[in-house]
This record gives structure tokens, C-alpha cells and sequence, in this order.
């Protein structure tokens, strides 16, 4: 998790700051950015196709994070939008399945994943904090860069691709000693995406995914903007990547605590507080000032991706059979993607219209925040721990 991690927490940060150095315009941006969502779509179907029916699921992630590496370093030195935006494209296609295999191999050797995958895969937001502490460390330019001969009007922010593919590297590496995860021999449909399609059709999964899409759809609004609000406010370069780590902060301690939130407050609860964090997430970021403010908002984030997020993927496991587990994730993967495509576009959309104004292009993600909490809040079914809280 801390390997699988580690190269995203490098790239996205520092993403659009890289592409605001290149000179690109909000909608190129835009485009480049949904690069990721683009591959989600079809990329971690068929890696659960595979996992579920052919390959070993650590074979595949070998294979994808050696090919994630390489289009990372290529991606470095690229200065074209469509350069950029086909290398982003062939780097999602390969890194955006490593994900839901991760799960997948997660779930299937966990003795209890309800309970041990919150504390596993925090290790991977810790992954995502140290690159980026790296990278901040590496724009800070320290002196034993020059005894490498390297200038300091020679470091920029795609120095952080480089970051994000050594790490892609060594995560291919240490696929290799993984343990075995072969595809289940007995299933019910040799198509898995399809079989897990057809089992989770409920009323919960379809509120759960319809808030998913619309989560992934506002997710756009702070990854892109984000940063370019933090420089705007005079965040000094080499502390841009170090202080985004602060929303993967407090993911850490909320997955610590997340088996026991899911006692507490059920899986519907736990999945409503983290859609209230990015809530107001939004809503400090449409208010834009003070810097103190929007800083201290972003640690808004790491309880929103723990406590909908990943509480989100325990609920979809414990509902899938083992036969459909990493296509029931793949499914997951589909509808952010889905949902991030439509919000990269939009944002691009909305900036140029709004002209940059970083005020009216949060007010439009904190508007659809403000949908999705009353759409879950309404439709999802109240479970037994929650009903349990609520007498107390």
C-alpha cells in the first residue's frame, strides 16, 4: 500500500502546477487532468476480468507499476498539450487498475477485512504524504543538488513525475514477493464485471453509486484548483506539495480509527460524515480567505476519502462473493471515473467561464456537495449499528 500510493501522492499534487508552468489554459488542463478518469473507465474492469478469471493479481501489478514508471519519466521532460495529455492517458491505462488490485489482494489474504483494511491501507496514505514531503524537499533546492550539478533553474515540478516513477519501480519490485492471489477456478459467469453488475443492483448500491459519481464529479474542483489557490495565496513553492499532505494527514488517523466508527455509527453513518467533511471542505474553499482557513480545510479531505471512500469499498466487499470481489471494486473504480471525467471536463468548463475566479468555481462544487449529502442522506437505508446509536 505505502509503494502502491507513493507515485500518486508525487504526480497529482503538483499536477496542474506543472501545467500552469507549461502555459496551458484552463481547459487544456482540464483535459490533461480527466486523463485519469478517462482510464478508470475501462482500465480497472478489465484488470478485475483478469484478476478474477486468469492472472495472478500480483503478476498484474508487477507488470502495470514496471509500465507506470516508465511513462511517469517520460512524462518529466514532455512540454505539449497533446504530448502531455497522451502520456498522462497511457500512464493511467496501466496504474489506474493497480489500485483495485491492491484491494483485491487486500481483501483476499486479510483475516478479517473489515476490520484490518482500514490499517492496512492507511500505510498507503503515508506512502502519499512521504512522496510528497519529498517533493517539497526537492523544490526547496537543497545544496547537495549542486555537488550533482544541478542548477537550481533546472528543478521544477516535473521533477515530481520522476519522484512518482521511482517509486512506480520499486512497487513492481516488490509485487514479485506479494502472495499468490491466483483468478477463483469456481464462478458463477465467466464475464465477472458483468456477474458483479448483475448481484449489486439493490436500492443501497444504487444510492451508493450514484453518490459515488457525484462525489468523483466535485473531486476535480480541489484536486485541479487546489493548488493553484495555495500559490495564489502566496504558499511558497517548495511547501505546495508538504502542505496538500495535510488532508492524507488525517487520513492516517482516520483509518486508524475506522473499524471502530463502523461500530459506532454503521456503515451508513460512517459514509454520511465523510460526505459532510467534503462538504465543508468545499464551502471553506469557496470562501477562499483567510489562508489559515482554507489550510486548515483540507484536512477535511482525509476524512472524507476514509469515512466514504474506503468505507465505501468494506461495504461493497462485504457484499460481493469471492468469485466477483475484484470486479465488484473494478466497479467502484468505473463509477469514480465516470464521475472524475465529467468533473475535470466541467471544471476546465467553468474556470474559463468564470475567468479563473476562484470563488465561483468552488461555490459550483460545494452546490453539487450539497445534492449528494441530501441524496445519500435520503436514500441510503439506516443499518442495525446505526439504529443501535440513535436509541443511545
Amino acid at each position: 500500500m505505502f509503494l502502491l500510493y507513493a507515485p500518486l501522492g508525487a504526480l497529482i499534487p503538483l499536477f496542474t502546477l506543472r501545467l500552469q508552468e507549461l502555459g496551458f489554459s484552463p481547459v487544456a488542463m482540464g483535459w490533461c487532468c480527466a486523463t485519469q478518469s478517462m482510464a478508470a473507465l475501462v482500465a480497472p474492469l478489465a484488470a478485475g476480468q483478469v484478476a478474477d478469471r486468469w492472472l495472478s493479481a500480483e503478476k498484474c501489478l508487477m507488470v502495470l507499476a514496471g509500465l507506470g514508471g516508465i511513462f511517469l519519466w517520460l512524462l518529466a521532460d514532455l512540454t505539449e498539450p497533446i504530448a502531455v495529455f497522451s502520456t498522462s492517458l497511457a500512464f493511467w491505462l496501466v496504474m489506474a487498475p493497480t489500485i483495485t488490485l491492491g484491494a483485491a489482494v487486500s481483501f483476499a489474504h486479510l483475516p478479517d477485512p473489515g476490520r484490518d483494511f482500514g490499517l492496512v491501507r492507511l500505510w498507503g496514505t503515508i506512502g502519499w504524504v512521504v512522496a510528497g514531503w519529498l517533493v517539497g524537499y526537492w523544490l526547496s533546492v537543497p545544496g547537495w543538488s549542486g555537488w550533482l550539478g544541478i542548477e537550481e533553474t533546472r528543478i521544477q515540478f516535473g521533477d515530481a513525475f520522476r519522484v512518482g516513477g521511482t517509486f512506480a519501480f520499486m512497487l513492481g519490485l516488490y509485487a514479485t514477493t506479494l502472495p499468490h492471489t491466483p483468478p477463483q477456478r469456481a464462478y458463477a459467469g465467466w464475464l465477472a464485471p458483468w456477474e458483479a453488475l448483475k448481484r449489486l443492483h439493490s436500492r443501497p448500491f444504487v444510492v451508493y453509486w450514484i453518490s459515488v459519481f457525484g462525489v468523483c464529479v466535485i473531486v476535480p474542483f480541489t484536486s485541479q484548483v487546489t493548488p493553484l489557490l495555495l500559490k495564489h495565496l502566496g504558499i511558497p513553492r517548495s511547501w505546495l506539495a508538504p502542505t496538500l499532505t495535510i488532508g492524507q494527514s488525517t487520513e492516517v488517523v482516520s483509518l486508524a480509527i475506522l473499524p471502530m466508527l463502523i461500530i459506532r455509527l454503521g456503515v451508513r453513518g460512517t459514509m454520511l460524515l465523510g460526505l459532510m467533511a467534503w462538504w465543508w471542505y468545499l464551502t471553506a474553499l469557496t470562501l477562499g480567505q483567510p489562508t489559515w482557513l482554507v489550510i486548515s480545510s483540507i484536512s477535511m479531505n482525509g476524512l472524507c476519502i476514509c469515512c466514504f471512500l474506503v468505507a465505501g469499498q468494506v461495504f461493497v466487499n462485504s457484499r460481493a462473493k469471492a468469485d466477483i470481489r475484484a470486479s465488484a471494486q473494478a466497479l467502484v473504480s468505473f463509477m469514480s471515473g465516470f464521475g472524475m471525467l465529467v468533473g475535470h471536463l466541467l471544471v476546465g468548463f467553468v474556470r474559463r467561464e468564470v475567468h479563473e475566479n476562484f470563488r465561483a468555481t468552488f461555490l459550483v462544487g460545494a452546490g453539487i456537495a450539497t445534492v449528494i449529502v441530501a441524496i445519500f442522506g435520503v436514500g441510503f437505508p439506516r443499518d442495525e449499528a446505526e439504529e443501535r446509536a440513535s436509541r443511545e
